[in-house]
Order: C-alpha cells, then structure tokens, then sequence
C-alpha cells in the first residue's frame, strides 16, 4: 500500500540508482558496441570471435573504447568502485601493463586512466580487478563518466592479438547473501540492502495491505476489505516529511498502541509502545534507503507507510 508520493518515487527512483545492475560486457560473437580508436597512433581492429573480442594490433598501443563521441554511460564517477577484467595476451610484450581509460562526454581526452599489469604467453584467460578507489595513473576520477577505453599490454607487436573476454563496472558493496532476492555475485562487502521472501514492501497500490515479498521475490498486497467506506483523499496514517533526512512526525486518526519500523533486509529496528495519537521519530544515523513503518491501533487494526532516509 502506497499513498501517491510521486515525487518519493522518482527520488527513489533517482538514488537507487547506484545501487542497481553492474555493467557488463561480454565479447562472445559480439563487440558490445565497442569500436577501434580513431587516431593512427592507437589503431587496431576489432574482430568479434566465439570466446572473445580480438584486437588485433596496428602499433604498440591499440585501444579500444565503449562507443563513438555520441555515446555516453552518463554515470557520475562515484556510482561504481571496481572493474573486472578477463582477457588473454598470448604476446611476450616487453612492458605488460594494459590500461583502463575512463572518458567524459564528448572526448577522446581521458578523464583518467589506470595501469594495471598483466601476464605474457598467455593460453588461458585471466581476470584482473581494478580498484576505483585507488588513485589513477593519470588524471583524477571525477565528474560523469560517459565511455570507458581498453588499451592493450604496451609493446605489442604490430599484428599481435590480444583477446579480450569480459567487463565489468560494479560497485564492491551488496547484497552478499545468496539465498535473498537481491543478491549481487559481484558483491565483496555486504552494504545491508538484502531482502527476503516475507519482508514487508510496498507494492504501490492504494487498494492493498500487508504487502509483502513472495517467493518469487515480488511484492505482493492483499486486498482492503471495503475500501469504498474510506473517504476519497482521505489518510489514517500521515508521515512526513517524506523523504526524511533527520527528524520526522507520524500522525494517526486514532491510537497508536505500537510502532514498528523496518529497514530495507526486513530486520526490525524500533518498536515503541507511544499510546498517542501523533509521536516523532529520529533517524539521524540511519543508513540512507527505503524503510517500512508499521503501527497497531489501539482497536487492534493495523496501518504502514513505506519512507525514505535520503541525505
């Protein structure tokens, strides 16, 4: 059950964001929209093959890039912290050391780039896993990413090939749990944000209660018995403000006899007991996200609210 907060929504909608899928791109029978870079001096050409994308070297720093000018990721620098790469360098380049570009929108000049040292004579592939949070090579990682840019291991030969196999862009805190709904295999420290079939939710229609995750993993409501006795526009349960940031109020129609809040895993984090009609709350020091308020009326019927902590 969820009053009409449009504007909740789409700032939900706007910081959830970060959080959401990784970007990946796997070069099996396909470039993913990566092309060849431009300037004759990082020539190369791009061959799709079953196992990987062959870039075949025109001098001794081919490069490649995720998309022309046009495109862009529009991603600010801070939303992703790592890079996973898997590729294969069966040369015995003299300095093997590949490197990771990072372009804003409309440039070929990088913001930045990260050298990160590979194998030789290489039969199989190899991931390598770069840390954004390290300092870069050259430049600063900052301002909105638009492309990113692959160059191979420095010294190749003109006509080697390098096979590149995979990418990943993806943030190192998730859900590290397997058995949720919302489990990251990227994940290499758990952030809290897992949920559960039988957590409570918000589904988004106003005509039901007692939302909750299902076993399929999505959110679930049961009807309202006689809606239609309730007034149009008119709330039991008023919260605000929505989002909150430190401080915020919650006002009943009657008495509260208890009050529950949930955070996005469903682990409950305060039950009160306010025998009141309205009580405040404080989530300073709350981790920003989705939260679930849940009361019980003092005549037993029960009401919640979904709300967000957004700094």
């Amino acid at each position: 059950m969820l009053r009409d907060y449009s504007f909740l929504f789409f700032t939900l909608l706007a910081f959830f964001a970060s959080a959401e899928a990784q970007i990946e791109y796997n070069w099996q029978n396909s470039k993913e929209g990566w092309v060849s870079a431009s300037e004759p001096n990082l020539g190369c050409v791009l061959v799709a093959e079953p196992n990987a994308l062959a870039m075949k070297a025109f001098n001794q720093t081919p490069v490649m890039r995720s998309g022309t000018l046009q495109d862009d990721l529009n991603i600010e620098a801070t939303t992703y912290d790592r890079v996973r790469i898997s590729l294969k360098n069966p040369t015995a380049s003299g300095n093997p050391n590949a490197r990771l570009f990072v372009y804003p929108p409309g440039s070929n000049t990088a913001t930045c780039n990260y050298n990160f040292a590979v194998d030789t004579m290489m039969v199989d592939f190899e991931t390598y896993v770069i840390s954004l949070d390290d300092a870069p090579t050259n430049g600063a990682l900052e301002g909105n990413i638009a492309r990113f840019g692959l160059r191979a291991p420095w010294g190749v030969a003109n006509g080697d090939t390098i096979y590149w196999e995979s990418m990943v862009v993806y943030s190192s805190l998730g859900c590290t749990d397997s058995l949720s709904c919302n489990f990251s295999s990227y994940a290499e420290s758990d952030d809290g944000s897992c949920y559960f079939p039988g957590n409570p939710c918000d589904d988004g229609d106003d005509a039901t209660a007692d939302d909750t995750i299902d076993e399929n993993c999505e959110c679930v409501g049961q009807p309202i018995a006689n809606i239609a006795e309730t007034p149009a526009g008119r709330s039991i349960l008023n919260l605000y403000p929505n989002p909150v940031a430190a401080q915020f109020k919650v006002e009943a129609q009657m008495r509260i006899a208890t009050v529950e809040v949930y955070n996005a895993s469903g682990k409950r984090i305060i039950v009160l007991q306010p025998h009141a009609e309205t009580l405040a709350l404080d989530a300073t020091g709350w981790p920003n996200g989705m939260y679930h308020l849940r009361l019980v009326y003092a005549d037993g019927s029960t009401d919640s609210e979904a709300f967000a902590v957004i700094r």
